[in-house]
């Protein structure tokens, strides 16, 4: 596994450190190619068709900006981003945040800091600070190649134990039907494993029959964490965890879920969310409610798409 510390930041925040560590520059006709959205998914390592979400999302909050400019190679003129006034602020706060961090180098302990320099991006240090906190600088100087984060950024042995789980739920009543193991292929293929890594689970557990109480709710957080490692969960994700929560029974699986997303939002959403939800508690919202809930959001500086996602939250959570 590469880039352990990578993936404690959320794609919003890589994207403002590569905008942080990649100036847009002082000619206004010329664009840098890390700049374009396929340098920017290049460099975070995300799909391309995923990066427009997040950029809305930035946009939203006035963290970037975008112009149209020319850029080496390309046929036409291209978008290009960079960081706005506040988004530089905020930008700042994450690279001092990092800077601090302490992580093992050459056999002693340093900082994040002491290992940035102008030619090498705080991505690809971040990058090859692995799990245990230990700087690995890729062989022969030569920065590592961006992979994109998903399921199979884990190590494979926490992915084999997250499976092995799975089988045994699946297997707690003595048989596998067809939609269990449709689900365990389509948990295998997103854990990037292979069959000769899940069919020796499988015939271990088979032949063990051994029916262990499930925690339900520790393995469903288990993939949870997984799916949302990019920030958000997908419907392809959605569809997913309510698979293995039909499975595991879990009847409870969306409460679980709704704590879950409530308890990793940044300090601004929490007090809308907790805001949204003393006023949602009667089942409707007065007009001097709502007029409350208006000046929260523009002096929080909520976006649309935000205020959204926490009233859905708080409606599912009190329905």
């Amino acid at each position: 596994m590469s880039g352990g510390m990578l993936l404690t930041l959320t794609v919003e925040q890589r994207v403002l450190l590569h905008l942080w560590d990649t100036p847009l520059g002082d000619n206004p006709w010329e664009g840098r190619p890390e700049l374009t959205q396929a340098g920017v998914s290049d460099a975070v390592g995300i799909a391309r068709k995923h990066l427009p979400r997040t950029l809305k999302k930035l946009r939203e909050k006035d963290r970037i900006f975008e112009e149209t400019r020319h850029v080496a190679g390309a046929k036409q003129r291209c978008r290009v981003y960079a960081l706005s006034p506040d988004g530089r602020t905020a930008a700042n706060e994450l690279v001092e945040d990092i800077h601090a961090r302490i992580v093992n180098a050459d056999g002693e302990q340093t900082t994040v800091q002491s290992l940035h320099n102008h030619t090498t991006g705080l991505l690809d240090i971040l990058r090859n600070i692995d799990s245990s906190g230990t700087y690995r600088p890729p062989v022969g100087g030569e920065p590592a190649a961006p992979a994109p984060l998903d399921g199979r950024d884990l190590s494979l042995d926490h992915r084999l134990a997250i499976y092995d789980n799975i089988v045994r739920t699946a297997w707690q009543d003595g048989v596998v039907t067809k939609d269990e193991q449709a689900m365990l292929d389509d948990m295998a293929i997103y854990l990037g494993l292979e069959p000769d890594d899940t069919e020796p689970i499988e015939k271990r557990v088979r032949e063990q029959s051994v029916n262990p109480e499930a925690e339900n709710s520790s393995l469903y957080k288990q993939m949870l964490e997984v799916a949302w490692q990019d920030g958000e969960v997908d419907a392809n994700e959605q569809a997913m965890l309510d698979s293995l929560a039909g499975m595991l029974g879990l009847d409870s699986a969306r409460d679980v879920q709704l704590d879950w997303v409530c308890e990793r939002l940044d300090d601004r959403l929490k007090a809308y969310c907790s805001a949204m939800e003393a006023a949602w508690q009667d089942g409707h919202v007065s007009d001097d409610e709502e007029n409350i809930l208006g000046s929260m959001r523009d002096s929080l500086s909520i976006s649309n798409e935000e205020h959204k996602t926490i009233l859905g939250v708080v409606r599912a959570k009190l329905n």
